[in-house]
């Protein structure tokens, strides 16, 4: 595979000329159909080529037969009509099933109302009672059930092309939609579909369409001019080590859309989905893919907005990120998340049926790039140190996700052909389920209280208000930890032999990250501190883990921020002497740097921190007491202010409060404010 790969873009290239100058050389042949049927060949006749039958069997009134298979045009038109009639199908099921349901609830809906009218009329007759009043329930008519909220009215509409648009109520070119042509029974079936009606659905569509992800490949491959074997094992790679962790692309519709040309899939997506993927496998096919990608993207932000493009600009995003083009991955997400307004994708819950005629998968795929890119924005405003675009949450403020058809589906390892060296290969790599969704809900949940951390303790705010949110946010992280599910939670003092699928320990990584930045503003405190070293030397457990089973080339960007952020807490006890936080300190910077292999960015985490160090070398050789104290508040790893602490009586004494100068340097994060040249601190203007 790997010479495959290599030798692709070169092959590709001698083929196209090869092919031009055949064809300025070779005649022009007209076109001739080249399917016959069995008896047309016999009988040497020409033959149509019509399915099922041709027009001369039919003269002859023969039973036409076909010996040679269908041309892939006609198998992709075939398939697509196939599909098409199976959507019809599926449709059909569901009227039928939500038909049944809400005849049972309508008939439910009448015995309750007759009940509370006998014991109406057996009570005082002479009182109305309030139907807003403790003690009495509203009985809703059918027509209650086509009701739409006001608040989805008030932004939410649909444009020329039949899509929904999102606008606010100050908008002047926002036109509410008119509903009254819509049917009231059909509003009132949507309205009651449940929950394990479209898990069902979701869920059954989901399986039905791996069996079709092989033809889907081909497909692909004759449209994009790249080798099917190099999509697949590309793919694999982002399905395998990408995908898990954010969800970005929804892969039953992307794979099935890849035959029919749906709404779910471009060769803009495509190309960026295995771009972004090659770095973990090395070669020049990454940079042949990305130029082809940059390319249509000029092309693609002048179309109307829509979920391809949202999906594929945060890959880019991604994958500039991980190769250091940090101010390409910055507005290449910005542009992604002015898409999902655009979208109205934070519009996710089932009640905008009314106004899209969405089907279950729709919604689906909303909910999932909506929390996908709300995880995004917080993975790289950690990574940057700046402020959050998505901050405001939708109104189902729950990642609830229905298709949890990968619940029972297994993970292992893939490496393609790349050559890895590892301690546990996929042979030897034990069955372990992969719990993606249920593990990237629950980082969405830790993603919210990242914001608030943030938004609350990283800007600037008054002091009781930062106290209040430390408390507040310290509350929301431990329950968290305490609702996980257990199979997604690593203790680690008790870490099991071989280390898990990637994505859930990276979960874990996060969380012990997410703890040393909520206490790192107090660090100054004994108990912030303790909560911080505590955070510091889970991390390095887990990371002892990684490495022995997968070494540490497949670090990621986010694995690599929390990897940072753990050596930044142990900096100070490394400078002392401490033997302890230098063997440590020595892992955190053997995982940096095996993460440099595909994510080069990281060499500037492992150069701050090394610079820091020596920096603290030489200022503690060079100056006096005095001197030293004053350099640690201008030299030192940006992660920790120095904070001037006083003690607060009216809080409890696990808390303290930074003064006003500190507050200065909390405008987002303090890695603003550092010259990687020198690595001296300096005050923001």
């Amino acid at each position: 595979m790997s010479s495959t790969i290599s030798s692709w873009p070169k092959n590709r290239q001698r083929s196209a000329s090869f092919t031009s100058k055949a064809q300025s050389e070779t005649p022009r042949r007209s076109h001739r159909n080249t399917l016959t049927c069995t008896n047309c060949r016999i009988r040497k006749t020409k033959c149509d080529g019509t399915q099922p039958g041709c027009k001369t069997c039919e003269v002859y009134q023969d039973e036409c037969r076909y010996e040679k298979p269908p041309p892939m045009s006609q198998i992709i038109a075939m398939s697509k009509r196939l599909q098409e009639y199976e959507q019809i199908i599926e449709a059909l099921k569901e009227k039928v099933l939500l038909s049944a349901n809400a005849e049972e609830k309508l008939d439910a809906r009448k015995e309750l109302a007759n009940h509370r009218q006998g014991s109406d009329s057996s009570s005082d007759h002479g009182l109305d009672a309030d139907p807003g009043s403790p003690g009495t329930t509203h009985n809703p008519e059918p027509e209650d059930f086509v009701k739409v909220p006001a608040s989805l009215l008030s932004d939410l509409s649909l444009d020329e092309n039949g899509k929904l648009c999102y606008y606010g109520p100050t908008s002047a070119v926002h036109d509410p939609p008119i509903l009254e042509g819509q049917s009231a029974a059909n509003n009132r079936l949507s309205s009651l579909m449940s929950d394990p009606d479209v898990r069902m659905i979701l869920t059954s569509n989901a399986v039905e369409s791996r069996a079709w992800e092989d033809f889907a490949l081909g497909n692909a491959a004759l449209n994009s001019d790249i080798p099917k074997d190099v999509i697949s094992k590309l793919l694999q790679l982002h399905w395998s080590w990408i995908a898990p962790l954010f969800m970005w692309v929804y892969r039953p519709a992307f794979m099935r859309d890849m035959i029919t040309g749906g709404q779910y899939y471009s060769q803009f997506l495509l190309l960026v989905l295995c771009a972004h993927s090659s770095r973990f496998h090395g070669g020049s096919v990454g940079e042949v893919l990305i130029s082809r990608a940059r390319l249509l993207l000029g092309n693609e932000i002048q179309k109307p907005s829509s979920i391809p493009t949202v999906q594929a600009l945060l890959q880019l995003s991604a994958r500039d990120l991980a190769f250091g083009s940090i101010s390409q991955a910055w507005l290449y997400s910005g542009m992604a998340f002015r898409m999902v307004s655009d979208l109205g994708l934070h519009h996710s819950s089932g009640k905008i049926v009314y106004l899209g005629h969405l089907s279950a998968e729709d919604l689906e795929i909303r909910r999932r790039l909506f929390w996908s890119c709300y995880f995004w924005d917080k993975a790289i405003s950690l990574y940057l140190g700046r402020m959050p675009a998505l901050t405001e949450l939708p109104c189902d403020s729950d990642p609830v996700l229905f298709d949890d058809s990968t619940a029972q589906e297994l993970w292992a390892p893939y490496y393609g052909d790349s050559g890895s060296t590892v301690t546990v290969s996929t042979e030897t790599y034990p069955a372990v389920k992969s719990h993606m969704v249920s593990c990237f809900a629950n980082s969405c949940k830790l993603a919210v209280i990242i914001n608030q951390i943030i938004t609350q303790l990283y800007s600037r705010r008054a002091l009781s208000v930062t106290n209040c949110a430390l408390r507040r946010v310290r509350d929301q992280l431990d329950d968290w930890r305490a609702n996980s599910p257990q199979y997604l939670r690593y203790d680690p003092d008790n870490l099991p032999e071989i280390c898990g699928p990637p994505h859930i320990l990276a979960q874990n990584l996060l969380y012990y990250t997410t703890a040393i930045l909520l206490h790192r503003p107090f660090y100054s405190s004994p108990v912030h501190l303790d909560a911080c070293h505590h955070a510091s030397e889970s991390i390095e457990k887990l990371l002892l883990l990684f490495e022995k089973t997968f070494g540490f080339t497949r670090i990621t960007y986010l694995m690599a921020y929390c990897i940072y952020t753990g050596a930044s807490a142990i900096i100070q006890d490394v400078q002392a002497g401490d033997l302890d936080a230098t063997k440590k300190m020595s892992t955190f910077l053997r995982a940096l740097k095996g993460g440099c292999t595909t994510c080069p960015v990281v060499q500037r985490s492992i150069d701050i921190i090394k610079n820091s160090l020596q920096n603290l070398a030489v200022n503690s050789q060079a100056q006096t007491d005095n001197a030293i104290a004053a350099s640690h508040r201008m030299s030192y790893l940006p992660a920790f202010p120095h904070h001037n602490w006083q003690v607060d009586p009216m809080n409890d004494g696990n808390l303290g409060i930074m003064d006003s100068d500190t507050f200065l340097l909390l405008d987002c994060f303090p890695e603003n404010h550092i010259d990687t040249g020198s690595s001296e601190w300096y005050m923001p203007s």
